[in-house]
C-alpha cells in the first residue's frame, strides 16, 4: 500500500499526496515555486503577504480533489454521463491532481509583475508551464503513479481551456475544474491572499460552493457540463465580488502597481538584453531570491543602484493623479501630455480586469426542479459588475507638485491628488 504524506497548510488544514505527487512535488520546478511570491512585492503594503506559489499550487491541488471527490459522492452516476469507467474515473482524477499541482510552475520571479520579459515566444507564463511539462524535469515522472498520464492532457488542464483549448469533454470538465470562472484555482488564490494580506473582501464560502457542484447533460448539445445546485448559487456569486473586491482593494492598489513599474525597470537593466532566457535550466535559477540579491549587490553608483533604491529603500514613485470610470477616454491624452514633459521622472500605469467573464450557455444552475438554467439568468447580481479600470500617473517625489500642475493644466476631469 503505497505510503500516504502530509503537509500543514494555514488554508485547508491537511494536504494529503502519495509517492508519485511526492516526487512531482520535490522536482525542481515545483520547489523553485517556494522561492516565487504570490503577490509579487505587496509585502510592502501588506507585511503578511510573503506566501508563496508552491502553497498556493498545493492548496490548488487539495481544492481540486475535494470538488472531484464531492462530485463523485453526491452524485455517482455523474461521471457515467462521460461514460468513464471506474477505472478511468480514478485516471481523471489523478490527471486532474496533477494538473493543479503543476499549473503555475512557469512563473517568472515575483509572480506576474514581470511577465513582460519573458524571452521571444514566450507570451504568458503558462507557455514555460507548458515547455516545464514536457520538459525531462517533469514528463518522465509522469509514467511514475498508478496510471501513466498522458503528457498532452496533463499540460490541458495545467492550462485551462482559454490557453489551450480541448474538445474532449472530459477534459473540458477538468480544465473548467480548474481554470474555469468558478475553477479551484482562483478559489484559493482568493482565500488565501485574503488571508495573507488581511483582506476580508476575499473571503466567501467555497466550502458550499464545492460541495454544490454537479455535472449535467448540457441542455443544447447533451455534451457533459459542470453546473451548481441552486443551493450554491450565492456561493458562486460570492466568489465573484470576492474576486472584484480584491482587485480593486489588493491586486489594483496604486503602491503595489508602482513597485511593479519600478521591479520591471530594475530587471530591464540587470536581464542579458533585458529579458529571461529561453533555456529551461537557466530559467529556473531565475526566483526572487536571485532578484532580491541583484538589487542588494546594486550598491554602486549608475542607474541600476538608482533603481534598486526605489525597490528597497521606499523610495518609490508617488502617485499625482488617478483615473477611474469616465476618464477612460481622455486619459491617453493626458497620459501622452505629461509623458512629454517629464519622460523617466514619471510612470503611467493602466490596470483593467473584467468582472467577470462568463459565456451565455457556459455555467448552468440547477434549479429545485431540475431544470438547468443559465447562471446569467438566474444571478441578478452577475451582470450588474462593470469593468474594472485604473489609471494613475506617478512622479519622483522632487517632481511631484510639478507633474500633479501639469495634469491639472490639462484639465483632466477625474481629482488631482498629492500622495504626501
Amino acid at each position: 500500500m503505497a505510503k500516504i504524506y502530509e503537509i500543514r497548510d494555514p488554508v485547508h488544514n491537511f494536504i494529503l499526496f502519495r509517492d508519485f505527487e511526492r516526487d512531482l512535488i520535490n522536482s525542481q520546478p515545483v520547489q523553485r515555486l517556494k522561492h516565487i511570491k504570490q503577490l509579487a512585492m505587496s509585502y510592502e503594503i501588506y507585511p503578511g503577504a510573503t506566501h508563496s506559489r508552491f502553497e498556493h499550487s498545493l492548496g490548488t491541488m487539495e481544492l481540486a480533489t475535494q470538488a472531484f471527490d464531492a462530485i463523485s459522492l453526491r452524485e455517482p452516476e455523474a461521471y457515467q454521463k462521460l461514460g468513464w469507467t471506474e477505472a478511468q474515473r480514478q485516471t481523471y482524477r489523478q490527471l486532474l491532481r496533477v494538473g493543479a499541482l503543476l499549473h503555475d510552475i512557469g512563473h517568472p520571479p515575483f509572480s506576474h509583475a514581470p511577465e513582460e520579459l519573458l524571452p521571444n515566444g514566450y507570451k504568458w507564463h503558462e507557455d514555460f508551464t507548458q515547455a516545464l511539462i514536457r520538459s525531462p524535469f517533469i514528463q518522465p515522472l509522469l509514467n511514475m503513479g498508478v496510471a501513466t498520464l498522458n503528457v498532452d492532457q496533463v499540460v490541458a488542464v495545467a492550462l485551462g481551456q482559454e490557453k489551450y483549448p480541448q474538445d474532449d469533454p472530459s477534459i473540458q470538465l477538468l480544465q473548467e475544474l480548474v481554470a474555469g470562472e468558478l475553477g479551484v484555482d482562483r478559489m484559493d488564490y482568493l482565500v488565501r491572499d485574503a488571508l495573507h494580506t488581511g483582506a476580508s473582501a476575499g473571503r466567501f464560502d467555497y466550502h458550499r460552493l464545492l460541495n454544490t457542484l454537479t455535472v449535467i447533460e448540457h441542455p443544447i448539445n447533451d455534451s457533459p457540463v459542470l453546473a451548481i445546485e441552486a443551493g450554491g448559487l450565492h456561493a458562486a456569486e460570492g466568489l465573484i465580488l470576492a474576486r472584484y473586491f480584491m482587485f480593486l482593494q489588493v491586486y489594483f492598489h496604486d503602491t503595489r502597481r508602482i513597485y511593479d513599474r519600478h521591479l520591471v525597470d530594475f530587471l530591464s537593466e540587470v536581464l542579458t538584453d533585458g529579458r529571461f532566457p529561453k533555456e529551461l535550466d537557466k530559467y529556473l535559477q531565475y526566483t526572487d531570491d536571485w532578484v532580491q540579491l541583484k538589487i542588494l549587490d546594486a550598491s554602486e553608483a549608475g542607474r541600476q543602484a538608482e533603481l534598486a533604491a526605489r525597490l528597497i529603500g521606499r523610495n518609490h514613485f508617488r502617485r499625482v493623479l488617478e483615473a477611474s470610470g469616465n476618464d477612460k477616454v481622455s486619459f491617453p491624452q493626458l497620459a501622452e501630455y505629461v509623458h512629454g514633459q517629464f519622460r523617466d521622472l514619471i510612470r503611467i500605469d493602466e490596470a483593467e480586469k473584467q468582472a467577470q467573464s462568463i459565456e451565455p450557455e457556459k455555467i448552468y444552475v440547477l434549479g429545485d426542479d431540475g431544470v438547468p438554467r443559465d447562471i446569467l439568468e438566474v444571478s441578478e447580481l452577475i451582470l450588474m459588475l462593470k469593468p474594472m479600470w485604473r489609471a494613475r500617473v506617478y512622479a519622483r517625489r522632487d517632481v511631484q507638485a510639478e507633474v500633479a500642475r501639469a495634469c491639472n493644466e490639462f484639465a483632466a476631469p477625474s481629482e488631482t491628488t498629492l500622495n504626501e
